[in-house]
């Protein structure tokens, strides 16, 4: 599990020649970066006097990034498994015309899965990124630049996220589901793009 792991272990992961975990991993854990920057400046927020009009916010914030957190983390885990599972159908046998079709198909929902991981995460960033304006917005003036760094990573884990949608993506023949998941793709990430510049601009305008 990606939470048991110390740093060094998973950056070694990361840097070796094993396709997995990569990429999809990354996302998820940017997202995960991105809950605990938020929960930061909510910790930082909630109890201080100059911050009372805000504190129930704050509080709802904390609760559904302390969730989004640990939901990156468990996503982090699920795109490496999922890659393995797409390996194993393109382990299987195709000698006969029968074992073809079966492994054909095999792939085909193996990579259907594999998109839909990625997008789980994606989903996700549009709610992070949200979470980081409001932190941006109504929380402690001291963290204004980790509310920054949330949605830098929230923005980064969704481009990453939408990368990883994209290559399964290129291997599928499925065109209503390719075209079902592109449309939210691009719907979402226009959300992230839009919020996350937002919530620079606050940012900035607190520094």
């Amino acid at each position: 599990m990606l939470k048991d792991m110390v740093l060094q272990d998973l950056l070694d992961d990361l840097s070796s020649k094993s396709a997995a975990p990569a990429g999809g991993t990354v996302a998820g854990i940017a997202g995960a970066l991105s809950a605990a920057m938020i929960s930061m400046v909510c910790n930082l927020t909630i109890g201080k006097k100059k911050y009372l009009h805000s504190e129930d916010e704050m509080k709802k914030t904390l609760e559904n990034v302390t969730r989004l957190k640990e939901e990156f983390t468990l996503l982090a885990d699920k795109d490496a498994e999922v890659f393995n599972e797409v390996m194993e159908a393109y382990r299987m046998p195709h000698e006969t015309e029968e074992e073809k079709t079966e492994r054909t198909n095999a792939v085909q929902e193996a990579t259907k899965r594999a998109a839909l991981v990625p997008m789980d995460v994606l989903r996700r960033c549009e709610t992070l990124v949200l979470l980081s304006r409001s932190a941006a917005m109504k929380g402690n003036e001291n963290a204004i630049s980790d509310a920054g760094v949330a949605a830098v990573m929230a923005r980064a884990a969704a481009k990453s996220a939408c990368l990883n949608i994209l290559i399964n993506l290129s291997t599928i023949t499925d065109e209503d589901f390719i075209g079902k998941l592109k449309t939210e793709q691009e719907n979402v990430m226009k959300t992230v793009k839009d919020v996350s510049e937002e919530t620079l601009n606050i940012v900035k305008q607190k520094l």
